[in-house]
């Protein structure tokens, strides 16, 4: 019985494979890209989820001595909206704002460097970024007030 088996085996598994073996002989190369692997290592990102530049040339926009104290307050739902990818810069550093300790990222209430799918932007406003990543900050500022520091961008 298990000869009878094994016989069974070795014929379902041997005459299939040699078909195959002509079936791939017999074929011509018709388009440059038709031998591809069965799968592709990699897919493009789908629309809307282009990677993020993290820096590029950058420009100054402000130059405040004195930090941000009193020009600008944290905003913890806009802070914690950063950390989940929701409220960012475009590009993280195209804008920029100099102070003493840090230098921060900044983004236009107008929408120049800022991605806001959920419309949380405020007219009139400004916003610096600090670790845009895991940690991220964001800070508002209103224009009016920053206006005497602005250096141009």
């Amino acid at each position: 019985m298990t000869r009878r088996l094994a016989a069974l085996l070795l014929a379902v598994l041997i005459v299939p494979a040699v078909a195959g073996a002509q079936e791939v002989l017999r074929t011509d190369r018709t388009e440059p890209g038709h031998l591809r692997p069965p799968f592709r290592a990699y897919e493009p990102p789908a629309p809307g989820h282009e990677p993020r530049l993290q820096r590029t040339e950058s420009r100054a926009a402000y130059s405040l001595p004195q930090g941000l104290k009193g020009l600008a307050t944290l905003d913890r739902t806009l802070s914690h909206l950063c950390r989940r990818g929701a409220f960012l810069q475009r590009i993280d550093g195209l804008y920029w704002a100099a102070t003493p300790d840090y230098r921060y990222g900044v983004a236009f209430s107008g929408g120049a460097n800022l991605i806001d799918p959920q419309n949380r932007r405020q007219p009139g406003k400004t916003y610096f970024f600090r670790n845009q990543d895991s940690r991220c900050e964001v800070w508002i500022g209103d224009q009016a007030k920053l206006m005497p520091h602005y250096i141009g961008g």
